[in-house]
């Protein structure tokens, strides 16, 4: 008891220290990848040192095409010489925290780590947070696997630098919290809620103390009048939620049109770079991680053409530039385009809308459309709270949070992470018990004691085998060793003495050794006897399963998720 007690607090002890380094370590990740990308998107949009065409009253610098194109060019250089196949994120971190091995391709995180470096960099028209998200994760789940590391859980451990990443990078602990559980982890225990927030709290801590990076988002909330603001909020959501919609939708047609084209992945990352870069000369607001600009949509009375330009771009130059590889997230452009349409909705003639509601109208729809791609509609409302300070604000972006989460919901899925995992197959929706099974082969469970009979053995025979071996089925095979059929005791009881595969059964039910332990169960959904055959693809029968066998890995399965989601 007393040895078993120790054990306890040891791994507690183990998960809490590796929570709060793993807080530090993508704290300071966190604010290095943020500032190298802010001094170089102000390099971008510098005028002064970098201005080579002359156009009537306008000058634009040919800098952002030559930042974009060398960025594409180390990307592919990453490609070619680690042989990446595909670039690693969110989703990838979402599926490890539902598997029960809960391991991550550490190279492949790190890999896809510097190639998001490199993108935002460059000024790729992506964000920070999901590479920053997937890192958190990887660097968990490595930390874990280490020998000196105890067996900590690895859902939570995962969860702690997600949490953190977010918690450096918006300088919202609370949200950071609420993050890796909502879109994470997809549960709440208290185990996992006291590593989780320590890790965000440190990471949060230190991104303060050490100060590299300002929090961008930070602006000064307006007063306004809830009733005058609850017509443009619902119009916002309902908007949010169909241009989040086209934005998912976007994002996987490219990356669809991507694994077409008969091209090696190495070059690929040269198209979208050559279009950011051009973009980037005439329109320098749509590429970058867009920080500045959102900031400028929510706190000035911008053009409505300037907004749906900036829209627009942004949704198919992020789009580009996910599909082809030119990697980086998905959460600083839905921002970025949310904000654009709660600050169009203000433009709207029928709403009579004071001008103090311009700036919580684009704050909601940044929210709306952000929490609607990242499954996160709490995490959206809270971080809403912890970056404007107002309770009012946040209060007033549930309206539009709410009913944009709902549409997508509806016409989409839960969130593009999982729209993303299901292109491989993968139904993350179902949760952890359907990953389990679907992860669990039956040749693991095959039972090699059964009865097997020639396929020339007389009834009597067959009769005095039974009895000896206290079973009530058998199974056939020729003279290859092959499977040739099942018969039942019942069956041939009181036949004649003639051979017992006359009265074989005429249709069996088997198995194959790499069916999971859900397929089995759908299979055997209508099945009625003692055990069923497991037969390869020579048709050499391995061995058999019963009920009880699968019914036995499915309790085990149920008390293992029951362990990680209630203590």
């Amino acid at each position: 008891m007393k040895k078993n007690i120790l054990e306890i607090l040891k791994i507690n002890f183990a998960l809490v220290f590796t929570a709060i380094v793993v807080g530090i370590i993508v704290s300071i990740v966190a604010q290095f990848f943020s500032f190298v990308a802010n001094k170089v998107f102000s390099l971008i949009q510098s005028q002064d040192s970098y201005s080579f065409l002359y156009v009537e009253m306008f000058e634009f610098s040919f800098f952002p095409l030559l930042a974009c194109m060398i960025a594409g060019l180390l990307i592919g250089l990453l490609i070619k010489v680690f042989g990446v196949t595909r670039w690693h994120g969110p989703a990838d971190t979402i599926y490890a925290a539902h598997q029960k091995a809960g391991s991550l391709d550490t190279k492949s995180g790190f890999l896809s780590t510097i190639a998001a470096f490199f993108s935002i960099s460059g000024g790729a028209s992506v964000g920070i947070y999901g590479p920053l998200v997937h890192f958190g994760g990887t660097l968990g789940a490595f930390l874990r696997s280490r020998s000196f590391i105890p067996n900590i859980p690895h859902d939570i451990i995962i969860g702690s630098g997600v949490a953190a990443a977010i918690s450096a990078g918006f300088s919202s602990p609370l949200a950071g919290i609420i993050f890796a559980h909502e879109v994470i982890l997809r549960h709440f225990s208290m185990r996992a809620l006291t590593a989780i927030s320590l890790a965000s709290v440190s990471a949060s801590f230190l991104a303060r103390w050490v100060n590299l990076v300002e929090p961008t988002f930070k602006f000064n909330e307006i007063s306004f009048q809830f009733i005058q603001s609850i017509p443009g909020l619902i119009i916002v959501g309902f908007m949010s939620g169909f241009i989040a919609f086209i934005f998912m939708k976007s994002l996987l047609f490219f990356t669809k049109q991507a694994n077409k084209i008969d091209l090696p992945f190495y070059y690929k990352p040269l198209f979208p770079a050559l279009l950011c870069g051009v973009c980037g000369i005439f329109f320098p607001e749509v590429i970058g991680l867009g920080s500045e600009t959102i900031k400028s949509v929510i706190i000035e009375n911008n053009t409505l053409l300037f907004l749906f330009m900036l829209l627009t771009f942004k949704i198919v130059l992020s789009s580009l530039c996910i599909g082809f590889g030119l990697f980086g997230g998905v959460l600083s452009p839905a921002l970025l385009i949310g904000s654009c349409v709660g600050a169009m909705i203000y433009y709207v003639p029928l709403l009579g809308i004071s001008e103090n509601l311009s700036q919580i109208l684009a704050v909601s729809g940044m929210a709306a459309v952000a929490s609607s791609i990242i499954g996160g509609p709490i995490t959206a409302v809270v971080l809403v709270l912890e970056l404007t300070g107002s309770y009012q604000y946040a209060i007033a972006s549930i309206f539009s949070v709410a009913i944009s989460n709902l549409i997508t919901y509806m016409i989409f899925g839960s969130s593009f992470f999982d729209a993303q995992l299901k292109t491989r197959n993968i139904n993350i929706g179902f949760g952890r018990e359907y990953i389990y099974m679907s992860q669990i082969q039956i040749k693991n469970l095959i039972d090699k004691n059964f009865l097997l009979f020639d396929r020339n053995i007389s009834v009597n025979d067959a009769l005095k085998l039974f009895k000896s071996q206290n079973v009530t089925e058998a199974y056939f095979k020729d003279e290859q060793g092959k499977f040739a059929g099942k018969v039942k005791v019942i069956d041939i009881f009181d036949k004649k003495n003639v051979k017992a595969i006359l009265y074989k059964e005429k249709k069996v039910i088997k198995l194959k050794p790499d069916n999971t332990l859900l397929e089995s169960i759908k299979i055997l959904s209508n099945f009625v006897g003692e055990s069923v055959p497991v037969v390869d693809k020579e048709s050499l029968i391995l061995g058999t399963i019963t009920e009880n066998e699968i019914l036995k890995s499915y309790d085990e399965i149920a008390k293992d998720i029951k362990n990680i989601e209630k203590n």
